[in-house]
């Protein structure tokens, strides 16, 4: 699975958390419910300010939407990150591992 997968699949959780539906945040992110449907996909790649707009429409945090939660199986950043510490740089890293480990794991199945 692909990062924009995973913070594809967050969004998706985190709207219906909300219960929200795609169309309203949609209308929150100014961009249509087909848009957003890619971007819950994980066809559309994310620049980190789309991340961070996301983020603030459904009150998250960016650290949120691109991390996968370990109690749905997913996979756990061996990065220790710090919301006040997140920068472009050290998102632009995190992705890069994350893309890292998902490659290893995809080929181990």
């Amino acid at each position: 699975m692909k990062a924009k997968e995973i913070i594809g699949r967050n969004i998706q959780r985190h709207r219906e958390m909300a219960e929200l539906k795609q169309d309203s945040l949609a209308k929150l992110l100014c961009i249509t419910p087909s848009a957003l449907s890619q971007i819950e996909t994980g066809k559309t790649d994310l620049t980190v300010s789309r991340i961070e707009q996301i983020a603030e429409a459904l009150n998250k945090s960016f650290f949120e939407l691109i991390t996968t939660p370990n109690h749905v199986g997913g996979i756990q950043t061996a990065l220790p990150i710090h919301e006040s510490t997140i920068t472009n740089q050290s998102v632009k890293e995190l992705l890069v591992t994350m893309n890292t480990l998902i490659q290893k794991m995809d080929k181990k199945d």
